[in-house]
């Protein structure tokens, strides 16, 4: 599994104009190059964008860490101002991937990319490096903001707010504290405590949750199987068919999601089979309460497996879409009046 992506925004020039002024930039490059190798070593990938800025520091620490993966490396540039090649791309063109949009500004991948990012770190830098920074804040993404060196990361850091923001009093205290051995380590593994804490709040459900959803929906509808379809085994198959389906149909959505290009926060693999099952036996059971109503004969049939068994492709299908489409399947029901009231409301007037 591919580990977080980490942007890498600022700039440590002593000529630049910085507010506040950029201080000790010499040391300012060895922190970015602590932090590259410290990254490598924890199995995070890069996100940088290019040219003569931090970036090159940290991508420099980053090769010496000796990433295991290829293509861990992703520069994000804009096609009409490609940006020089890092001097590492020589020596290990393994682990760079160049992806390129649209347009003459630099601005247009530059902030495209940042909010593909899993977190960002920031050093010294100016205008860019402050946006870079609120978009961090705002989308609560983990943030690494070193205050010591001063530019926009400096400024970035003192509006960062405890239990408002992200991270929490002692990672915003870790970022204002003097650089020094081991101080690398400890930025990065706050990092990762930062992105685990995002992903937890903004990810799928606990497992146990999908257990008992599984646990209470699946003897709720083998019910109907049993007690409507008399134990038929050939009924019985009627309802399990679009349950596996809608499984099956579920499982695959995030990779149709990712063809499209529109994959969101992805859910446990437990979350969502169980969503996927639940979906394709609701829509197991719709399907086959509409051919009831529209022939009530059915369920009086002495031959209720002849009519299971003609069913179940169908059913297979029904269910297979069920879980593919499990979100708007739930949107649907969640969106149901379910006590309808057009019958009773038609009928004559009380005088």
């Amino acid at each position: 599994m591919a580990g977080p992506l980490i942007a890498i925004v600022g700039d440590a020039n002593p000529n630049r104009m910085l507010t506040p002024a950029m201080k000790d930039p010499a040391k300012a490059k060895r922190a970015a190059q602590e932090l590259g190798a410290e990254l490598a070593q924890r199995g995070a990938r890069l996100l940088v964008y290019g040219g003569p800025f931090l970036e090159a520091d940290v991508v420099q620490g980053f090769v010496s860490g000796k990433p295991a993966e290829d293509r861990s490396i992703i520069m994000w540039y804009t096609k009409d101002q490609e940006p020089p090649p890092f001097a590492e791309e020589t020596s290990h063109p393994n682990l760079f991937e160049r992806r390129s949009e649209r347009g003459a500004d630099w601005e247009i991948a530059f902030y495209r990319s940042i909010a593909r990012a899993d977190g960002v770190i920031l050093i010294g830098g100016g205008n860019a490096t402050k946006i870079s920074g609120q978009v961090a804040i705002g989308t609560r993404m983990s943030i690494l903001s070193l205050a010591e060196f001063g530019g926009a990361a400096a400024q970035v850091w003192g509006t960062l707010s405890a239990g408002e923001d992200l991270p929490n009093r002692d990672d915003i205290n870790l970022m204002a504290r003097p650089w020094a051995d081991g101080s690398a380590t400890a930025c990065v593994k706050a990092l990762f405590a930062q992105h685990e804490r995002r992903r937890s709040a903004v990810g799928a459900p606990r497992p146990i949750l999908s257990v008992l959803a599984a646990l209470l929906f699946l003897p709720a509808m083998a019910i109907v199987p049993w007690v409507w379809g008399r134990n038929v085994f050939d009924v019985w198959m009627l309802f399990v068919a679009p349950l596996l389906a809608g499984g099956a149909g579920a499982a695959i959505r995030p990779v149709v999601d990712r063809l499209r290009g529109s994959q969101g926060v992805a859910p446990a693999v437990l979350a969502t089979v169980v969503l996927g099952l639940v979906a394709g036996g609701v829509a197991g059971i719709l399907f086959v309460t509409a051919q009831l109503t529209a022939d009530p004969q059915l369920a009086v049939a002495s031959d209720l497996g002849s009519y299971a068994r003609r069913s179940i492709p169908f059913a297979v299908g029904v269910g297979f879409v069920a879980g593919l489409t499990a979100d708007v399947v739930f949107g649907k029901l969640l969106g149901l009046d379910v006590v309808r009231s057009s019958g009773i409301d038609a009928g004559p007037k009380r005088t």
